[in-house]
């Protein structure tokens, strides 16, 4: 069983370097010939996601791919620690309906227009696994994202050609967002090292600062989880 030290060191690693290879490196001093063994597995985490928001009146879903790291610990009787590291990580919405630029020229230019509220984060969800018979395993816990970017993205037809406009809104936007992961999956190989599957990620959180109303990420998403690496198997 990995140490709480071992598990500490491993979400820090997790946090601050995205870079894979150098990730692998660190992560094989730390568990040694454990890393990608019958316990402990880490990788690339890979999903294609489709975002919304709640309180955003005629908004439209945002699809996006994002990218990131796992590392899966297996406990006794089934059970399962995994922890992703989402470096590449952006929710929000499209399709909202324009508002106030504070310029009568942006205005006319853009006041009948649609916008996309993108919203880029670094991402740790964390999740229990319980894995079930053939392979497939249900998940479930928190998830707790920083913010990096918030762009509001403005675009309109003109008889010159299309203008945008990128309106920065960081500091509308709140710096933490919390919510929770909900899933399952299949471990696609006999050694239930790669996964793939089919998550929802809810928020808790106020999203925005100032606007009216409570507006919290929605997102649906199919993911792969693979090894980079892998140790020897028992199996």
């Amino acid at each position: 069983m990995v140490s709480p030290l071992k598990f500490l060191s491993t979400l820090v690693i997790l946090i601050f370097l995205s870079g894979a290879a150098k990730s692998q490196v660190i992560m094989s001093l730390i568990f040694g010939d454990e890393l990608n063994s019958d316990t402990n597995m880490f990788g690339l985490h890979m999903d294609y996601a489709w975002n919304n928001m709640t309180g955003l009146g005629g908004s439209e879903g945002m699809t996006n791919f994002n990218l990131g790291l796992f590392f899966t610990h297996k406990f006794k009787n089934n059970w399962q620690l995994n922890v992703d590291m989402l470096a590449k990580y952006r929710r929000g919405a499209k399709g909202i309906p324009a508002y106030d630029l504070g310029d009568e020229t942006l205005n006319g230019y853009y006041g009948d227009t649609k916008f996309t509220r993108s919203i880029k984060y670094l991402s740790l969800p964390i999740a229990i696994r319980y894995e079930l018979p053939k392979r497939f395993f249900l998940e479930l816990g928190p998830q707790v994202s920083f913010r990096l970017k918030a762009i509001d993205e403005f675009e309109a037809e003109l008889p010159q050609g299309d203008i945008s406009l990128d309106v920065d809104i960081r500091e509308e936007v709140q710096r933490f967002d919390f919510g929770y992961v909900a899933g399952i999956g299949w471990f696609f190989d006999r050694e239930s090292l790669n996964a793939i599957g089919f998550r929802f990620n809810g928020g808790f959180s106020d999203v925005m600062k100032n606007d009216s109303g409570k507006q919290v990420h929605q997102q649906w998403g199919f993911y792969c989880n693979l090894p980079i690496g892998r140790g020897k198997m028992d199996k």
